[in-house]
C-alpha cells in the first residue's frame, strides 16, 4: 500500500510507482477500472517487468462428441476442458474451492490456449476408434521458472455401439459413454479433481450420455430409455467485469424412431446431441464439449470448443503528484523524483537536483 509521506515524499513498491508494466503479445486488453485484463483466445505471451500478483482463470479446450454406429445409436457427449481459476471467492472446476495466489516475477510467460477436439467419424465399423470424440488440448499458464498452471482438455465422447469405443474418454471433464446394444453400464469417462466432473453413463440399450461439465456430472440413460443425457454445466466467472459461464458438457444423441429427444448441451454453450437423424451440434461456450450423433445412420459427433485463458491484476500507478515529489521504492531501495514529465531516478549524477532538505538514501558506490 502506498504511503504518503511528510516533506512530498511517497513510499511504496516498483508496481505501485508506475504500474505493473506488461508487455504481451497477441491477448485482446481490456482496462476494468485499477485492473487490466488479458483475454488469450489463441497462444500468446505474458511479459512482466516486476513483481506482483494475478488472478487467472485457465480453460482447456472442450472434447468432441462421440459418432453413431449404424443401427446401433447415441453417441455420447464430449467433455468440457479443465477449469482452473484463483479469482478471490470464486469456484474451480470440478467444484473445487478457488487456488491460491498466483506470483509473477520478471520473465516471459508462455500462454497456451487449448484446441477444441472434433467430432468422432460415423463408421460402419462397430468399436472404430476414430468414432469417439477427440479430447480437447490443454491450456496452460507456463514460466520458465516456477509454477505452471495446467488445464487438462475434455475427453471426448464414446461412440454409440456394443464394442469398447462406447466409452468415454477421461479428461479435465469426462466424455459421456455411447449406446450400448445388450451390454451392462458403460462408465462416462472420469474428470480431473479441481477441474471438472465425469461423464454420464448409459445402460443396456440406451441412448447416449451427456458429457461432464466443469460444474457438474453428466447426465446418465437408465435402462430402456433412448432420450440422451444433458450435458454438464459450466462455471461461471467475473473475471472480466461481467459473469460469463464457460466450460460445459455437450449432450448426448439419441433413437428418434425409438420416440427419444436429444440430450441438451449444458448451461446452453456445450453442443446438442444430434437432432434425428444428424450429426451432433458443435459447442458454442469457451472450453465446451460437442454434442453426440444421433439415430441409426453413421453420424459424427459435434466438435467441443477451444479453451480460453485470462489473465488480471492491479494496474494502478501513483499520479497526479506535486513536481519534485521523492518517491522511495520498497523493493528495490531506488529513489525517484518527478519532472515535469515523468519520474526520474535520483542517483549520484542528479543528486544536485535537490534542495539540502531533499530525503536521499545513498547507495552503494553514489555519491550523492
Amino acid at each position: 500500500m502506498v504511503e504518503w509521506l511528510a516533506g512530498n515524499r511517497i513510499r511504496g513498491t516498483s508496481t505501485e510507482r508506475t504500474g505493473a508494466s506488461v508487455a504481451q503479445a497477441t491477448p485482446t486488453k481490456i482496462i476494468d477500472g485499477s485492473y487490466t485484463v488479458l483475454t488469450y483466445t489463441a497462444n500468446g505471451k505474458f511479459i512482466p517487468k516486476s513483481t506482483f500478483n494475478v488472478e487467472y482463470i485457465v480453460i482447456a479446450g472442450g472434447a468432441g462428441g462421440g459418432a453413431s454406429f449404424n443401427g446401433h445409436v447415441g453417441g455420447g457427449g464430449g467433455g468440457s476442458g479443465g477449469f482452473r481459476t484463483n479469482v478471490s471467492g470464486a469456484t474451480s472446476g470440478g467444484g473445487s474451492s478457488t487456488e491460491s495466489a498466483y506470483g509473477i516475477t520478471a520473465q516471459n510467460y508462455t500462454i497456451t490456449v487449448g484446441s477444441s477436439g472434433t467430432g468422432g467419424i460415423g463408421s460402419s465399423t462397430n468399436g472404430d476408434v476414430n468414432s469417439k470424440g477427440v479430447n480437447g488440448g490443454n491450456s496452460s499458464i507456463t514460466p520458465v521458472s516456477g509454477t505452471t498452471i495446467t488445464s487438462i482438455g475434455g475427453g471426448g465422447g464414446g461412440q454409440g455401439g456394443n464394442g469398447s469405443a462406447r466409452t468415454g474418454n477421461a479428461g479435465g471433464a469426462g466424455g459421456g459413454a455411447g449406446y450400448g446394444q445388450s451390454v451392462d453400464v458403460t462408465a462416462g469417462g472420469a474428470g480431473t479433481s479441481g477441474q471438472g466432473f465425469a461423464g454420464g453413463s448409459s445402460a443396456n440399450n440406451t441412448a447416449g450420455s451427456g458429457g461432464g461439465g466443469s460444474g457438474s456430472v453428466g447426465a446418465g440413460v437408465p435402462s430402456g430409455s433412448y432420450n440422451g443425457g444433458n450435458g454438464g454445466s459450466g462455471t461461471a466467472s467475473s473475471i472480466t467485469g461481467s459473469s460469463v459461464t464457460y466450460a460445459a458438457g455437450g449432450g448426448g444423441g439419441f433413437w428418434a424412431s425409438g420416440g427419444g429427444t436429444f440430450g441438451n448441451g449444458g448451461s446452453s454453450i456445450g453442443g446438442d446431441g444430434g437432432a434425428a437423424s444428424t450429426a451432433g451440434d458443435d459447442a458454442i461456450g469457451y472450453g465446451s464439449g460437442g454434442g453426440g450423433g444421433s439415430d441409426s445412420g453413421n453420424h459424427a459427433g459435434g466438435d467441443g470448443s477451444n479453451g480460453i485463458v485470462i489473465i488480471s491484476y492491479v494496474d494502478s500507478p501513483v499520479t497526479n503528484v506535486e513536481l519534485g515529489s521523492r518517491f522511495e521504492e520498497t523493493d528495490t531501495r531506488k529513489i525517484y523524483y518527478k519532472d515535469d514529465i515523468d519520474w526520474k531516478e535520483l542517483d549520484g549524477a542528479n543528486a544536485t537536483n535537490y534542495t539540502s532538505e531533499s530525503w536521499f538514501e545513498q547507495l552503494s558506490g553514489e555519491t550523492p
